[in-house]
């Protein structure tokens, strides 16, 4: 009807800012979409909700390209999360480690007080529940397919188109059309929706349980991060390792203020985005151009007039075959994240916000294990003779 209609695209006439608002309030009272989260009645969120995209995905830039030029490391959220999974020394374990404790820190007290001040009505976490089944599905696919296809949005779309991976670039095609499929099939016929109405909470004291939580994470995890710190502190690892554990909670912390700003860790908001209906919602857009658009300027720069890193490191080899793996991978991924809303890096900021972020965050790793121990070796062709003995790790591939 017309109070559907998608605004940015109406050729009709132009909606003036009170039209839109007009426009915005028939949706609210026709779709019983509780406004107070969605933020449809705020003129400014209908205008703000590009900008607070724009700068998550800066955010998101600068942490990543930071990343490649002090350390010459690719930021892909997958591969941390398995490292941390399989507790890999050999894989930068401890580094990981503070990125994900920096990543978390601000964004829990960013959740503590995501109803007050500037963030006051604008959904920077989602506030109800999510279908449980849905929720397990996606996070198993998106598991099976990040650890397969060996990247998600941030491993292939944010750090790996930039380096102008061809690989990278076949895989977030391939993930966000499916992903749109998937989103707008299930949107269309019902089906493992998430509830968005405050009263799904049930008990109004659940939230602010959730709340506390939140505040009690950012304690451990800060505590995480000393006592690693202080364990190759007293180990008399070098400096510059140090260093490097310090640089990397910083940068985490800058990934994650992005993420969260920008509206990736609501899963109703991706779902949205991704499921092409009367709801769409193109924010999150700003976000990708945002991100792609300064990577691919700051990663040509590094990559093209630097030997190595700045700090220590070298620089990842670009991998340009394809296989099955790379094809296979980002189909799954994609069919995940358009029934879950949450890929790794957003589904582990939820861990604590999210009802059912334990779900997701177990399913999540239960599908890299069936990945790695199952579908992995059934796609990976045998080793030729004079390779025999050797053992292929894809987890060490890089995009």
């Amino acid at each position: 009807g017309e109070g559907y209609e998608f605004f940015f695209f109406s050729s009709r006439r132009r909606h003036t800012r009170s039209s839109l608002v007009s426009w915005a309030r028939r949706c609210v009272q026709e779709t019983g979409i509780n406004a107070e989260y969605m933020g449809m009645l705020n003129t400014t969120t209908l205008y703000s909700d590009a900008l607070w995209a724009l700068l998550g995905g800066a955010f998101i830039a600068a942490s990543s390209s930071l990343n490649l030029f002090l350390n010459g490391r690719i930021t892909g959220m997958s591969s941390i999360f398995y490292t941390l999974i399989t507790w890999n020394t050999k894989e930068g374990l401890f580094w990981k480690i503070l990125f994900i404790c920096g990543m978390l820190t601000p964004v829990y007290v960013l959740f503590s007080m995501s109803n007050d001040g500037i963030f006051e009505g604008k959904p920077l976490f989602y506030p109800g529940y999510h279908n449980v089944y849905g929720l397990i599905l996606g996070a198993l696919l998106v598991g099976i397919g990040t650890k397969v296809g060996n990247g998600c949005t941030s491993g292939h779309a944010v750090c790996g188109i930039p380096r102008l991976s061809k690989r990278s670039i076949v895989a977030t095609t391939l993930f966000l059309t499916f992903g749109i499929a998937i989103a707008t099939l299930f949107e269309y016929i019902q089906l493992w929706r998430p509830k968005h109405d405050i009263t799904d909470w049930g008990n109004v004291y659940i939230e602010q349980i959730f709340k506390n939580s939140s505040l009690i994470m950012v304690g451990l995890t800060m505590l995480a991060g000393f006592i690693i710190f202080t364990y190759n502190w007293v180990n008399k690892t070098s400096y510059k390792d140090v260093i490097d554990l310090v640089v990397s909670f910083g940068l985490g912390a800058l990934f994650g203020i992005g993420l969260a700003i920008s509206g990736m860790c609501n899963p109703h908001k991706i779902i949205n985005f991704l499921a092409l209906d009367k709801d769409w919602d193109p924010s999150l857009i700003f976000v990708m151009a945002s991100a792609l658009g300064i990577n691919l300027i700051t990663f040509q720069l590094i990559l093209r007039n630097m030997e190595k890193p700045f700090f220590l490191g070298k620089f990842p080899e670009i991998k340009q075959e394809f296989d099955v793996p790379v094809i296979v991978g980002p189909i799954i991924f994609g069919i995940g994240w358009g029934i879950s809303g949450l890929c790794p890096g957003p589904g582990m900021l939820n861990l604590f916000i999210l009802p059912q972020g334990f779900a997701f965050i177990i399913s999540l790793a239960l599908g890299n294990v069936i990945a790695s121990k199952i579908i992995i070796p059934m796609l990976t062709p045998p080793a030729k003779e004079q390779d025999q003995g050797k053992i292929l790790n894809l987890s060490l591939i890089h995009i």
